[in-house]
Parts: structure tokens; C-alpha cells; sequence
């Protein structure tokens, strides 16, 4: 993320469940919750994201870690119990907070960018490929033909393309686009105006299945 493409991405959706409350909960995320996570070394470079559809299913925020940890499907278990060692109770939890969604994510395939530029909001897009057999082939199709489509646009900067390790989750890829646009939503629309053209021209997939997907803009840390 921001130019680094980390081995592995721990993806986190929750709402705050009191709306007077959500100077304390930001708070808390910020200032509680991103440093247990963070102090084993195990995740690092956490950021939180606001949803831009606020009465979204899966939630309002959006939090991302990194991490190099070379096992990743472990490396959660394993900040865990390396936190317990530092601080006994653990991850200090908040009544305020409602987790929506969460899952550890494995690099897969390239990066791609079009020029180093700040971050100010990102697209996810959770997704599976509905034919097992055409795996490969929606693999090769993700990062040949739909990468370079989104990024020429010139809304996103910045593409990513991950793996869950949870054989059971409802979702086995995750894509995240970077835009330096204020308003990731408005970098969207402007994408999706022209996916109807790529549909005529045959550059999208018939067996791929959008999961979920949100725009989402940088809340925490800021940006100068």
C-alpha cells in the first residue's frame, strides 16, 4: 500500500454503533486498538478508511494492515499471543465498536502503477471466480486486461491483488485500488462509465463474482 505491496494484508470493516459517540470511537481506533495490533511488529502501516456510502452493509470503516510475516495465514494467531506476552489483556476492545468483516489477505500476482502519487482513498472489490476450471484463465484476466483498463483511466494509481487464506471465507480475492482523488467515489463513477464499453468489447469477465466492493477515503493517519 502507498508503493509498498506487503506480503500480506489483514482487512478489517466495523461500524460504530453510537452516532453520538463517534469522536470516542475514533479515538479508540486510532489510538488504542492501531497500537495493539501494531506493537508485536508483526502488522504494521495501519490505516483507516471511511466508507463513502455511509448506510453501507459492511459498515462505515474500513482498517488496513500490512505485513511481511512470511506464513501469513498464521501471522494473526501469532500477534495474538506475542501481544499477550507484551501486555497481558491482550487487544483492548470498545463497547462502541461492531465488527462487520474481517479476514488475513496473501499477496498474489504484480503490482501495478502509473505514477507515485498520494493516497487519499481506495476501491476494494472482494470477488470470486465462479468456474473453478477457468481459474487460471481469470487470474491472467484480472491483472492482463482489467488492471490495466482501471489504471488507464487515470483515477487509481495503484493496483493490488490478494489471496484469502481462509478457505472458508465468502470470498477468495481481494483488489485494491489507490486514488490521490479526495473523493474515491467520484474516481469510481467515472471508471464505471465506461465498463459498459469494455463489456461490448469483451474485456470483462462473464464468470466473475463481485462479493462486495466500496469506495472508501483516508481518515487516519492524515495527509499533510
Amino acid at each position: 500500500m502507498e508503493g509498498r505491496y506487503p506480503n500480506g494484508l489483514l482487512l478489517a470493516m466495523s461500524r460504530c454503533n453510537d452516532a453520538s459517540k463517534e469522536d470516542e470511537f475514533a479515538n479508540w481506533y486510532n489510538h488504542t486498538h492501531f497500537p495493539d495490533v501494531t506493537d508485536p511488529g508483526i502488522f504494521g502501516h495501519p490505516i483507516r478508511w471511511a466508507n463513502t456510502d455511509p448506510g453501507s452493509p459492511h459498515g462505515q470503516y474500513v482498517a488496513t494492515y500490512e505485513t511481511d510475516y512470511e506464513d501469513v495465514a498464521n501471522a494473526w494467531p501469532a500477534s495474538r499471543e506475542a501481544l499477550i506476552k507484551l501486555r497481558p489483556e491482550g487487544v483492548r476492545g470498545s463497547e462502541l465498536v461492531e465488527v462487520v468483516y474481517t479476514d488475513v489477505f496473501k499477496r498474489t500476482g504484480g503490482e501495478f502503477s502509473t505514477s507515485v502519487r498520494p493516497t487519499r482513498g481506495i476501491l476494494i472489490v472482494l470477488s470470486n471466480c465462479k468456474d473453478p476450471s477457468r481459474e487460471e484463465e481469470f487470474n491472467r484476466w484480472y491483472e492482463d486486461v482489467h488492471f490495466p483498463d482501471i489504471l488507464n483511466v487515470c483515477q487509481f494509481h495503484t493496483a493490488y491483488r490478494y489471496e484469502n487464506v481462509n478457505p472458508e471465507s465468502a470470498a477468495k480475492y481481494l483488489a485494491i485500488y489507490e486514488t490521490d482523488n479526495p473523493d474515491p467515489l467520484n474516481a469510481r463513477e467515472q471508471h464505471l462509465a465506461l465498463m459498459e464499453g469494455w463489456g461490448r468489447q469483451g474485456r470483462l469477465f462473464s464468470d466473475m463474482e463481485v462479493v462486495s466492493s466500496m469506495t472508501a477515503r483516508r481518515v487516519w493517519p492524515s495527509l499533510a
